[in-house]
């Protein structure tokens, strides 16, 4: 069999319930009897988009599917060509078939293109990303709205990201979070980058990604709620951000029980390499795997095997 190389983890983002979180008990005395509103969403994982390595074929590996691990020193190009500015059917995408060359994973012949664009826009720093959000404005001309979040790791650590505003629900489902929330929205890719900087520089925000997901589970929500309403609403005022209305707080979680987390032993790929496993979950940059000799859950984190060939199905 062909080793097969990982590209996107499949899912939607599903509402599931809205509710009040009484966030201390002050709560009552200050009139709110319902506490602060929460919005759940759960994450349908439908499966692994995989693609025949040196071709554009693709396929979906579906939860309950064994595959083995193997060992692999290649990256492939992370070029596709679907659309930036609407949802599309990831699995109709033609993906590169080159090596990267680049530190942002793309080859020789996408390293500027219009996705390469993107993401010198937003994951590199100073003139350099600027100039390239600049570029994407030119070419997009108002088509693209983003996007600003705030996302709380635990009551004390908070994320400011950037993201399109049709991707903000799986944005924040690819990320361990407690609870998230939004900034800052415009069709500017400038002005939301300028933001995002802007934001990252304050106290208590970072631009940096935090995957410590067990550490996450356990934070309790309630304070966490209470902390992240408050950090939104200083930098707003640092910012000078009005908004007509208080953004909606949510969070996003795994339709598997999130105790499996938890109890799954953490992992890297070379760990697990050789092993015949059964893919079972995905949540948060995480893949839930359980090994097929004895039932041992296991826990990778996703960046360990994208755009490698690193896959073989059994």
């Amino acid at each position: 069999m062909w080793c097969l190389i990982p590209r996107l983890f499949y899912f939607d983002t599903r509402f599931y319930s809205k509710e009040y979180v009484r966030v201390s008990g002050l709560d009552l005395f200050m009139g709110l009897d319902r506490g602060r509103e929460l919005v759940r969403y759960k994450l349908v994982f439908k499966g692994l988009v995989v693609q025949e390595e040196g071709s554009h074929t693709l396929h979906l590996i579906v939860p309950g599917e064994k595959i083995v691990f193997v060992e692999s020193y290649v990256e492939y190009c992370h070029w596709h060509n679907g659309p930036l500015n609407r949802k599309d059917n990831p699995l109709e995408r033609e993906y590169c078939v080159r090596e990267a060359v680049s530190e942002l994973g793309y080859c020789t012949k996408h390293r500027n293109s219009v996705r390469a664009i993107y993401s010198k826009c937003f994951s590199t720093s100073g003139l350099e990303s600027l100039r390239n959000c600049w570029i994407l404005d030119e070419k997009y001309k108002d088509k693209i709205k983003y996007t600003v979040y705030l996302l709380a790791y635990n009551k004390d650590k908070f994320k400011v990201g950037t993201t399109r505003s049709w991707r903000l629900l799986d944005r924040i489902a690819e990320q361990p979070h407690v609870a998230a929330t939004t900034l800052y929205e415009s069709n500017s890719a400038v002005e939301t980058r300028n933001i995002e900087i802007k934001a990252g520089k304050l106290e208590g925000l970072t631009e940096k990604p935090h995957r410590k997901l067990k550490e996450t589970i356990k934070t309790p929500i309630p304070p966490t709620l209470l902390k992240l309403e408050k950090t939104l609403t200083k930098t707003q005022r640092i910012l000078g951000i009005k908004q007509t209305k208080q953004p909606t707080i949510f969070r996003i979680e795994p339709s598997t029980e999130i105790t499996e987390y938890h109890k799954a032993k953490e992992t890297n790929l070379k760990q697990i390499i050789g092993k015949q496993l059964i893919i079972q979950d995905y949540y948060a940059g995480h893949l839930l795997l359980e090994e097929t000799n004895t039932n041992t859950k296991y826990l990778l984190k996703t960046n360990q095997i994208l755009h490698t060939p690193s896959i073989k199905t059994t």
